[in-house]
């Protein structure tokens, strides 16, 4: 039961999935010539140049390359010896980064001051990358070489035979294989896959910038990375070292909406630009108004504006728009959209897909999606930082407090309360039955809460809230019960004023989380989760009212036809048979009830009406579908058609079980 509501866990794209396409587009070329490259001032295999001619001519200077020797100057005066080289190390250096050859096939250290390159063992263990013609086949894992034993619990396939954990024979006898992910997320100095994305420590890309894993003397140059390159806190154009940063300066103005220009250099002009999403230029209540081509405006609510509206095409206004050019920053055919952003554009070779980039509010993949809304940049610190969205939902893993910023997020979900603003997203999962409060007071900003459960974009909604938290602007939702599952939480931002912009800002999210609490035996909720409520709980048998209650018997589930045909109010809830709830309980009645008769003439006799615990309550060859409705029903796999989304939105039909589950 829900008061005061109306209504990769993810899969990680990790850094060694980022790279597949390049490694796999490269291996050919890699493992058989790059591992065999050599350059002079890397192995000591330099020559000093020779001295020039002079009278007693000194010979030259030893080139770059360790232990080079300077050749003997020719010089007519008599030849002078060569000075020995410099002993052969390239500049100075002090993060490996620095060192980065861009060869694949070497691991690139900086050591003492100095860079060294070996073959390619990024993880250091001994063994060479199998994509250079090595054995090694994870070089981002140190616990993952040929000869290991398999360990059952990391995700990774130590022993390099093809299979990991369970599925490796090796595991068959061990009752805990399989991974589980630290709540706290990658430890960057420990040595252990604490995430279980079989990549470890410095070679996470969830540790890219923090101390321990090297940090860059200042954020210059690097203004467009997602990371926090000099580990001072702020990222890239909110880092001091970034005000002078061209693409920075622009994108830290603000798009006016009904000028025709592109102020914020996105792309995106006016309402095509997500914000100006809320502003009066770009609000248009239905049927509207005929199309005016020359007021930057939406007047018949077609979402599109002016001369990228179709009715402008014979407008005097629109006669100097022509097919868009695609790299002079010029919106040419007056849609709106400049250049690369432009569908015309899409084949232009200068709007090729490149590697997201996922703070430049530029769609530079090509794919649709925009930096942090691109699953690209699900692991990008940035994005974890703002969890604007499903893909980088932040995990509540116990009772607390959690706080944020939706300032800038683009709204991609919204609740049946509301929600066009940009979200917060969170994602908690049971493991049993438990009571979940969640409220957002202190929070800044008008706010609403919403919960969908098995699925983040398409789950169930089981509670929506605004302002019910008894506090200015809170919203709060309370669960007395809810069962196993993957459970998404959205902090949301009420709407969006055409005048003062969005509900935005700082955030605070209160969780209180309480596993296995007591059944209180007379407020009609099954309080510990069982499916038993009150007196049909075995633990009320004997408390209060419950003693003795059904005609001096002891109470009962009215659970199954028997039970629901007897003419008893066997739970002494005050209602007996079809009346009662237990017997009625799916979303088709009246007039179905859990008598054996079918009611409603779908061929199917108490469809989904029966309540239970256990298929030992139901009949006729149905099961309990104790993933969803806990209801009796013929397996989900003898349909036509998929029943699951009817029965619990964002559920599948297992095979296995017969069950609709999450």
């Amino acid at each position: 039961m829900v008061k005061r509501a109306t209504s990769r866990p993810r899969e990680k794209r990790r850094v060694v999935r980022a790279r597949a396409g390049f490694i796999l587009g490269l291996f050919v070329l890699a493992s058989v010539a790059a591992c065999g490259r050599t350059y002079p001032w890397k192995a000591g295999a330099g020559q000093g140049a020779s001295g020039a001619s002079s009278p007693g001519g000194a010979g030259g200077v030893g080139g770059v390359g360790l232990g080079g020797q300077g050749a003997v100057g020719p010089g007519p005066g008599g030849a002078g010896p060569g000075a020995s080289g410099p002993g052969g190390a390239p500049p100075g250096c002090t993060l490996d980064v620095e060192c980065d050859d861009s060869d694949f096939c070497t691991t690139d250290r900086c050591e003492t001051g100095s860079c060294t390159f070996a073959p390619k063992d990024d993880d250091e263990d001994g063994f060479v990358d199998a994509l250079c013609g090595g054995k090694d086949c994870n070089d981002l894992n140190a616990n993952v070489h040929p000869g290991l034993q398999e360990a059952c619990s990391d995700a990774a396939d130590n022993d390099c035979n093809g299979v990991a954990d369970c599925i490796d024979p090796a595991c068959a006898n061990d009752p805990n294989c399989g991974c589980t992910p630290s709540p706290g997320g990658e430890n960057c100095l420990n040595g252990f896959d604490d995430d279980c994305d079989t990549t470890v420590d410095c070679n996470d890309a969830d540790c890219i910038g923090t101390p321990a894993c090297g940090c860059m003397p200042d954020e210059t140059g690097r203004c467009a990375d997602g990371i926090d390159d000099d580990c001072d806190g702020p990222i890239d154009c909110d880092d001091s070292d970034c005000a002078q940063d061209i693409n920075c300066i622009c994108q830290a103005k603000t798009e006016l909406c009904q000028n025709g220009q592109d102020e914020d250099c996105d792309l995106l002009v006016d309402c095509a630009d997500p914000d100006c999403a809320g502003a009066q230029a770009c609000i248009c209540l239905p049927p509207g108004f005929p199309e005016l081509c020359d007021d930057n405006s939406d007047n018949d609510c077609d979402l599109l504006v002016d001369c990228a509206d179709p009715d402008c095409a014979g407008s005097p206004a629109c006669q100097m728009c022509v097919p868009e050019v695609c790299d002079n920053g010029i919106d040419d055919d007056c849609d709106n959209l400049i250049d690369c952003a432009d569908d015309a554009c899409a084949f232009a070779p200068n709007c090729a897909p490149t590697a997201e980039i996922c703070n430049n509010s530029l769609d530079d993949d090509n794919d649709g999606d925009i930096d942090c809304a691109d699953i690209d940049c699900a692991n990008n610190p940035l994005c974890e930082q703002k969890q604007s969205n499903c893909q980088t939902a932040k995990l509540i893993s116990a009772s607390g407090q959690f706080t944020g910023d939706t300032t800038g997020n683009i709204g991609e979900q919204k609740g049946s309360c509301g929600g066009a603003p940009g979200e917060a997203v969170f994602y908690f999962v049971v493991n049993q039955p438990s009571y979940i409060k969640l409220d957002s007071k202190g929070t800044s900003f008008d706010s609403i809460l919403y919960v969908r459960k098995g699925s983040c974009e398409s789950g169930l909604e089981i509670g929506c809230d605004d302002d019910s938290a008894n506090f200015q602007w809170a919203a709060e939702l309370e669960f007395t019960i809810l069962y196993p599952a993957t459970y998404y939480v959205f902090l949301d931002g009420f709407t969006i004023d055409p005048n003062l912009g969005a509900n935005e800002g700082a955030f605070v999210l209160n969780v209180v989380m309480t596993p296995n609490p007591m059944e209180k035996c007379d407020d009609g909720i099954d309080n510990d989760g069982d499916q038993y409520v009150d007196c049909a709980d075995s633990d009320c048998t004997n408390v209060g009212n419950c003693f003795n209650c059904n005609q001096g018997g002891p109470p009962a589930p009215e659970h199954g036809v028997g039970a629901c045909t007897d003419g008893l109010d066997n739970d002494c809830d005050g209602k007996t048979d079809c009346v009662d709830d237990d017997c009625s309980a799916g979303p088709n009645h009246p007039p179905e009830c859990c008598n054996g008769i079918d009611e409603n003439d779908n061929g199917i006799p108490d469809d989904f009406t029966c309540r239970c615990v256990t298929s030992n309550d139901c009949i006729g060859g149905q099961i309990c579908y104790t993933s969803t409705s806990w209801t009796c029903g013929i397996p989900c796999d003898q349909f036509f058609g998929d029943v699951c989304p009817s029965q619990a939105p964002g559920s599948y039909c297992n095979l296995s079980t017969g069950q609709c589950e999450f």
